[in-house]
Parts: structure tokens; sequence; C-alpha cells
């Protein structure tokens, strides 16, 4: 039974006699036991046959099956162009692509020349039986070593002087000597090595500009946010991605008793906040007095930072959890005044 994937032979298929059960991409080219002397392309053009046919095939094994096809039709060479391994390969990829009546077009070609040609005769009788009982095509193409094989190829082309393709049997270009066969292999190896460094610098390059674009979009959101907190008793200040809210006055008049305004001030804040994602840290501030640490947070602050924190839930209607709360080091109080500093700095972080 046919394979319905690969309606005349996949390119992981042995070509046998001729017939249609060979691949794109086969051991030899399509032609077989064919002699080169009866081909199109004159003895003059053969070694160029051969090596276009080798690299087609290479690039369609490789799996992009439309790399192959550009290959063989951007040849620029008549000869070459209407040469019956060419035509037979090109028919033989379409039919991999299930283009059942591109691959049958080119197959009339070869018989156009060729009439007796069993390959071509092979293929269009296997795409007639499958329309009749209805085309089966499936496109699977992979392009992993698509790149490499295609440079391979064309310095292949530019360096035939070292990659020598000559007659064989059938007329079939012979492959490679040993040194010959070394040689590309270390071009294929420092193109592959190539090709990666080249993808690691545009993922860097990739990365980096997403990166700039997460910081411009912080920084954006962290801008339309101060502008929305905006209130009285309030100074809200943009530091990046973040927005740092001082209080113009002290919120607590002794201790960590807070003072009428305060309370005000904390829940004009809290209702700001209410449905907004974003991360809060209290920071509770402390004034600097004789014989006390002028460093290191203090008890007193950090207290401050968790009524504050309370405040802030009850107003916003978010849990305490959402909160992060700490005590704040003296050497960083935000005004010079001890009343002012009886407050908190609230840092807000957009999510």
């Amino acid at each position: 039974m046919p394979d319905s994937r690969n309606p005349t032979g996949g390119a992981d298929r042995t070509e046998h006699s001729g017939t249609a059960s060979g691949g794109a991409a086969s051991g030899g080219p399509a032609s077989g036991s064919r002699p080169e002397s009866d081909g199109t392309a004159p003895d003059g053009s053969s070694h160029r046959v051969g090596l276009l046919v080798l690299c087609a095939r290479a690039v369609a094994r490789s799996g992009d099956l439309d790399g192959a096809l550009r290959l063989l039709n951007g040849a620029g060479d008549p000869e070459a162009g209407g040469h019956r391994d060419v035509l037979d390969l090109a028919a033989r990829v379409h039919a991999q692509r299930g283009e059942l009546t591109e691959a049958a077009v080119y197959w009339r070609r070869v018989q156009e020349r060729h009439p007796d040609d069993p390959s071509a005769a092979a293929g269009l009788a296997r795409i007639e039986r499958l329309g009749r009982r209805g085309p089966r095509a499936a496109l699977t193409r992979h392009r992993a070593r698509t790149a490499l094989a295609v440079a391979v190829c064309a310095v292949a082309a530019v360096t035939a002087g070292t990659v020598v393709l000559v007659d064989g049997v059938g007329g079939r270009p012979e492959r490679p000597g040993p040194s010959s066969a070394e040689q590309v292999q270390r071009l294929a190896g420092r193109l592959d090595a190539e090709r990666r460094a080249e993808r690691a610098r545009e993922q860097a390059q990739e990365q980096a500009q997403e990166q700039d674009r997460e910081t411009a979009r912080r920084s954006e959101a962290a801008d339309a946010l101060a502008r929305a907190l905006r209130a009285p008793g309030l100074r809200p200040v943009v530091h990046g991605g973040s927005v740092e809210i001082a209080f113009t006055e002290g919120l607590y008049s002794e201790g960590a008793r807070l003072t009428p305004a305060g309370a005000g001030r904390l829940a004009v804040l809290g209702e700001h906040l209410a449905g907004r994602e974003a991360r809060i840290e209290i920071y509770g501030q402390a004034a600097t007095v004789p014989g006390a640490p002028r460093s290191g947070g203090s008890v007193l602050s950090l207290w401050r930072a968790l009524i504050a924190a309370r405040e802030l839930s009850a107003a916003s209607g978010k849990p305490l959890t959402a909160f992060t709360t700490a005590s704040a080091d003296q050497r960083d109080a935000p005004y010079a005044s001890a009343a002012k500093n009886r407050t908190v700095t609230v840092v807000i972080t957009p999510g």
C-alpha cells in the first residue's frame, strides 16, 4: 500500500531501477543507471548539473523542500534547468510536498525529452492512481540544517576545483575524495560555529531590547501612578520603575500615635491604592535624638511602619500580607526637622 504521507516515495527511500519509489534525497541522481550521454546537458555542463543535483538533494534530505526547489529553479542555467535529473528531482520534491499537479508537470517535461523514461512513467502512473482514490498530501518541513547545507553547497560551487565532480557510472557525479570531504567537513563546522555565534549575538540583542522595553514600560507605569497618587499632603517622586511617597508633615505626634491629620493622609493614600496591582513597601522613620543610635534603624520606626500598614490595609481593602514593613536607617530620614521625620515613607512598584 502506498505511503499516504509520501505518494511518490519519500526522501528516506532508496531509488530502485528508475521507478517513482525513490525520494528527492535518495542516494544518487534520479536518473539512476541512465548514461549521461543521453541527458539534456552537454558534457561541458555535466559537472555543474551533478553539483546542482547533489546540493539540492542534500537540502531536501535536511528537511527543507522549499530550499531544494529554490536551488533547482534558481540555477540560472537553461541547460541545467532542462536536464532530466534536475526535472526528475523537482518532480519528486513537489510530490513529497503533496503538490501532485506540479510533480506531474515536471515528469511530463521529462517525457517530452525522453518518452521512454521509466521514472517519469512510474511517477505519473502513481499520481493517476492516487487521483482516482483521492489525493493524499502531507506538508512536513524541517529547516534545522537548511542554511548550513545551502552555504556548504554555495562554497562547493565556488571551489569546484577542490570538490571534484566527474562523471561516474550512469552519469552520476562521483563522491569527493577523502581530502575534499575533510575540507568540506571543516568548512561545514566553521559555518555552523559562525551561525551559532550569530544566533547568540541576535539573542543577546533581542534580550537587551526586551529589557529596554520592559524598563520603559515600568517607567511609564510609575509616571502614571505618580500622577494618580498626587494629593494634598502627599509628595510622590518617581525613582526608576517605582514611586516613593513622602508626607509633607509628620504623621505621628509622639511615639507611634497617629495624629488625626496623619490618619487622614494614610486613608487618602490607601483609597488611591485600592484595586491596583503593586508591591508596597513601608519604611518607618524616626527623628534622631541625643544619646540614641544614629544608624541601624529602631523599634519605634518599625512600629510606625506597622501602624501605617494597618491604616493602608483598612483604606485599600488589601490584606496586611500585601505590605512589607521595615525600619528605615536614621541616615535616610527625609527631613532635617525632627517633627516632620515622625513619619513613614511608602515605596510603590506597579505590577
